[in-house]
């Protein structure tokens, strides 16, 4: 029984050793030469003849690799394995993903001497920025303060410093630059107004018979922190000149105009029988139209003219409608919104972009909301100005509420604050005696409001202040045009207007004396003499 039990016992031990090994071979399991495997391990020990028995059966089932070794324990001793030098080879060759992934893990540990090194150098060296560039290498046996001074050259990168916003009327005004055009009895140019483009590059003039021309800044002012009274008088000269093709009822420059996107550069004009053009601003040409048509199919020109604040829209105001055109597509397919009155100018604030503010030649102001019906009329009209507006304004950033309107033959400019518009917020007294339109303008800071008049003076209102107004005589004629530079204290100004010139009509002159009797007048016609100015000039104003 006992020895029945003792075969069954090794069998079932040939069975379970067959089975691991052959389990082993399988899965390609590489041994460790520093693993030990210890006879303690087992709970069974075996005779000579049985292990020589397991050995036949094992060489005659399976065949080992050759990258495996079989470690067999002997008779009462430790038994180690023992790996020759190519089973070493093929075991640095062959790494299975757990070594792999230990090998990684090893990879990424940072020795603390290694931490507390680099914190040193961090806590004493300074932190050289991206914008050093290194022009030399390095040699590793130099001595590194030799290094930093002949080795490597570095060059910085000048840092973005803040501009200050500029100060305006701190001084004398100076004159830099001077366009004139000569007038006469038959020909009279002059001057439509003037209109800084958005980036500051250049100055839109209209002339009266002679189209409308770009003048550019000259280029020592572009840095210039100061101007000298000794400096030189710049004579400005169109870089862009537009013949005559109409007289010019309005014009507007792109919102977003800057000089280093060319596909920027340009405004819009409206003129006489002609729909509203697009000019290019490097070249003159003519880009696009968007035409406006009445109820005969015949094209209609537009009286006033401006862009909505993202530039995606163009606001044209006509005798009866307001229409929309798409400024991605010109031509004739817009939207129409009609009025009851003729646009005669149009703003917008940029706290409400679906909203437009219209003036009209009666006087009113009216503001709109767009997305409502037209059957429904304006939201509410202002009133205090006793002939026709000529010109509308928003103040910019936090005051976008706030509205300028000045008028014709209308010594006020009114102030105006939109969410309470019962009464103005301001009055400002200036000398306009025609119907031409005299323009007035804010500074980028809200700080001054300057306003020409037709007895040729600048008048200039500190919003600061007490609002006094001073009257700088700038010209001999009328001051029509008025415009600040967008980032730099300099004035553009606009002089000129149209003179009746003759008798005064009178066909048929004679003086009743005390008996009735009529006589002959002597002729009262004397020769004229007329001072013509049609120039715009740029003031420094710093």
């Amino acid at each position: 029984m006992d020895d029945s039990a003792a075969n069954l016992s090794t069998s079932m031990c040939d069975v379970e050793e067959q089975d691991l090994s052959s389990a082993l071979l399988n899965k390609n399991v590489s041994f460790s030469s520093t693993m030990v495997t210890s006879s303690a391990d087992l709970s069974f020990s075996l005779s000579e003849a049985e292990i020589c028995k397991l050995k036949q059966n094992f060489d005659a089932n399976c065949r080992p690799s050759e990258d495996m070794e079989l470690s067999i324990p002997e008779k009462n001793s430790s038994v180690q394995e023992k790996t020759t030098l190519e089973e070493q080879a093929t075991l640095d060759e062959e790494t299975t993903l757990d070594e792999a992934s230990t090998l990684e893990e090893s990879e990424s540990v940072i020795n603390l001497e290694d931490t507390i090194d680099d914190v040193a150098q961090h806590a004493t060296a300074p932190q050289i920025p991206q914008s050093l560039v290194v022009n030399q290498p390095v040699g590793a046996d130099e001595d590194e303060s030799v290094l930093a001074e002949e080795a490597m050259e570095i060059v910085e990168e000048p840092a973005a410093v803040e501009v200050a916003p500029p100060e305006y009327f701190k001084g004398k005004l100076i004159e830099v630059g001077r366009r004139c055009w000569k007038s006469s009895a038959d020909a009279q140019h002059y001057t439509k107004g003037c209109y800084w483009s958005p980036d500051g590059t250049c100055l839109l003039v209209p002339i009266h018979l002679d189209g409308m021309h770009v003048m550019e800044l000259p280029p020592d002012l572009y840095t210039a922190t100061a101007v000298a009274q000794e400096r030189s008088l710049t004579s400005l000269v169109p870089a862009v000149h537009v013949p005559e093709g109409g007289t010019v009822y309005d014009c507007v420059w792109y919102p977003h105009m800057n000089s280093q996107q060319p596909d920027t550069c340009f405004w819009l004009a409206t003129r006489q029988h002609e729909p509203i053009h697009m000019w290019d601003a490097f070249d003159g040409k003519l880009r696009c139209s968007y035409s406006g048509y009445d109820a005969v199919d015949e094209v209609m020109a537009a009286i006033s003219l401006a862009f909505s604040h993202d530039g995606q829209k163009v606001y044209a105001g006509y005798k009866r409608c307001i229409k929309i055109f798409d400024t991605s597509r010109p031509g004739r397919l817009c939207d129409d919104y009609p009025v009851k009155f003729a646009i005669s100018c149009i703003a917008q604030t940029t706290e409400q972009p679906n909203t437009l503010t219209c003036g009209n030649w009666h006087g009113y102001i009216q503001h709109f909301d767009l997305r409502c019906s037209p059957k429904q009329g304006p939201l509410f009209t202002l009133g205090g100005h006793k002939a026709g507006i000529t010109q509308l304004k928003y103040a910019d950033g936090a005051a976008g509420w706030q509205l300028f309107s000045g008028a014709r033959k209308c010594p006020k400019l009114l102030q105006w604050d939109m969410r309470n518009y019962k009464k103005p917020l301001a009055e400002y007294q200036r000398h306009v005696d025609t119907n031409q339109r005299i323009q007035f303008d804010l500074t980028p800071d809200l700080g001054w409001l300057a306003s020409g008049d037709t007895q040729g003076a600048l008048n200039v209102w500190d919003m600061n202040d007490d609002g006094e107004v001073s009257a700088l005589p700038l010209h001999n004629d009328c001051c029509n045009g008025v415009s600040f530079h967008p980032t730099l204290p300099i004035l553009a100004s606009s002089s000129g207007q149209f003179h009746f010139i003759g008798n005064d009509g009178r066909k048929n002159d004679s003086v009743l004396d005390c008996t009735g009797a009529a006589e002959p007048e002597l002729s009262r016609e004397q020769p004229l003499e007329v001072i013509y100015e049609n120039a715009v000039v740029m003031w420094w104003c710093g």
